[in-house]
């Protein structure tokens, strides 16, 4: 009896066996009909700056991460890993091998890499309202060529006013009314601090605005085509968040008229100086007076504008640009710059 139960013990074990060996022999046969047949390479990163890395992974069309066993390829040269840092700007096309199978091929962008600067130069904007007829705008206009011979950090605008002045425009006494400017001489500096008179006893306040560096950098480029003004403006944010407006005028140098005068101790007393020369005259307002909201997507804005050369634009060539950022909601000016019809700029950084 007991040797019949060892039998029976015996056979049962055998039959599992084989049980289990079947088992075995139909995974392994599953097994061998998956194929890899095809390979796809991916990236974590298709554009990128100079100095970034882009890291590869190879998938097989069962889902299996092949990365490993994969040699990459960028343009056609091979690297060590599946990761590779781009030194140099340019467009990139990425493969892998993985035995007898080629990827699809990817595509990296590389740009240089955009610096933002924590600051850029800043310069100061004084709007001087005053009059060829007027005795005691002599006390600004001194005032402002006191400015230029101590500093090449400031912008003045001359907005002439009243009394059939040659170099009236309806933007200027438009922009006064807006300004709340009622008489001359009267200076404003960065749109919202008045300049004390007697002004040429004051620069010292005007100096105090130039400051260490702005949030904002300008610059300006034009060309003349025909009567037209192609000005192209490049704007620059170390703070995506600030909320700005745009202001852009035209201003001529060099045009001269005699010039009352009040003031004994200044320009050697005379009643009237003849063939004064006035700089910096307002001549058109390109952008609304107020400004023109500037939307920032970036560290770095452009906005471009085709406008015709005022006609009462004396000399091309002595026609400047002046370009301004004041804050949106306090209009205090930001940043300003100047630059003469043909002239190039770059962002002016610290």
């Amino acid at each position: 009896m007991k040797r019949n139960l060892k039998l029976k013990s015996l056979l049962s074990s055998l039959l599992l066996l084989v049980l289990v060996v079947g088992c075995t022999e139909t995974e392994s046969d599953f097994e061998e009909t998956q194929t890899v047949t095809s390979v796809t390479i991916s990236t974590d990163q298709s554009a990128l700056e100079t100095g970034g890395t882009a890291t590869f992974t190879v998938l097989s069309n069962l889902g299996t991460n092949l990365t490993s066993a994969s040699v990459f390829y960028i343009n056609d040269v091979a690297i060590a890993n599946s990761n590779y840092t781009f030194l140099t700007a340019g467009t990139y096309n990425v493969k892998a091998v993985y035995q007898n199978l080629t990827t699809n091929v990817i595509q990296i962008t590389v740009q240089d890499q955009v610096v933002i600067p924590t600051q850029f130069v800043n310069r100061v904007l004084v709007e001087e309202y005053s009059g060829t007829w007027c005795g005691n705008c002599p006390r600004i206009l001194y005032g402002t060529q006191l400015l230029k011979e101590q500093t090449d950090k400031e912008v003045s605008v001359q907005i002439h006013l009243f009394n059939n002045d040659p170099f009236i425009t309806a933007q200027g006494n438009a922009l006064a009314t807006a300004q709340n400017v009622s008489g001359v001489p009267t200076g404003r500096i960065n749109r919202t601090i008045n300049w004390s008179g007697p002004q040429y006893q004051n620069v010292n306040q005007v100096l105090n605005e130039i400051k260490p560096g702005a949030p904002v950098g300008i610059a300006i480029n034009s060309t003349l085509d025909g009567g037209n003004i192609n000005l192209n403006l490049l704007f620059g944010y170390n703070n995506t968040a600030l909320q700005t407006k745009l202001v852009v005028y035209i201003v001529e140098d060099n045009l001269f008229y005699s010039q009352a005068n009040y003031s004994s101790n200044l320009y050697n007393g005379l009643s009237s100086i003849p063939n004064f020369e006035y700089d910096g005259v307002l001549r058109s307002i390109v952008t609304p007076i107020s400004g023109e909201a500037i939307t920032v997507s970036g560290s770095q804005v452009t906005k471009n504008y085709t406008i015709a050369l005022p006609s009462n634009v004396a000399n091309a060539n002595n026609a400047k640009i002046v370009a301004f950022l004041v804050d949106a909601n306090s209009n205090a000016v930001l940043n300003v710059r100047q630059a003469r019809i043909g002239q190039t700029q770059v962002l002016e950084s610290l």
